[in-house]
């Protein structure tokens, strides 16, 4: 039996937030937090970096069946990595597992953040700002198109962005 109302996904692209918000959601929700990218690691017992060398096309069809397993779980709370919404598959299957939620950020607020992250496969392809906007042409509608909530996270803190998602949910 498919459970929609108990499970939570957050799309959106890097730098979102979409891994911490989530982390702290599903906390004050009491639900089970997962990470695609860190259960994807897991899986393999590999980095993402290194899968990547076998190409985004092998990255893809992992992060597909990795996310198909856990979107079985009842009362998850699950951050997707950012291409999730490039797997026919995954458009699907995902609205019929969970509400999900569209992280959306401006390219400014992912590029004040990236700093963080170094070892993003994606951004070491060419300059992060036009990758990160290709990425935002290519990406934004399929969030859009999938997600029955839009939050931006822009310019909010963390607090104020789970007390919206909470809000919205709750409608």
């Amino acid at each position: 039996m498919i459970s929609k109302s108990r499970n939570i996904f957050l799309v959106g692209p890097m730098f979102s937030g979409k891994t911490t918000i989530g982390f702290y959601l599903a906390k004050k929700l009491n639900m089970l937090f997962f990470d695609s990218d860190y259960e994807i690691q897991n899986f393999t017992k590999t980095s993402i970096s290194k899968i990547f060398i076998n190409g985004e096309y092998i990255f893809r069809k992992i992060e597909e069946n990795v996310i198909l397993k856990l979107i079985e779980k009842n009362n998850i709370l699950l951050s997707t990595g950012g291409g999730v919404v490039e797997s026919k598959i995954l458009l699907k299957y995902l609205p019929l597992y969970g509400k999900i939620i569209y992280l959306k950020t401006s390219i400014k607020s992912q590029l004040l953040r990236i700093n963080n992250y170094i070892d993003r496969p994606l951004l070491k392809l060419n300059n992060p700002k036009i990758i990160l906007e290709h990425l935002s042409i290519k990406r934004n509608y399929l969030y859009e198109t999938i997600s029955d909530f839009i939050v931006n996270t822009d310019k909010k803190n963390i607090n104020d962005i789970i007390n919206n998602i909470i809000e919205l949910i709750n409608l």
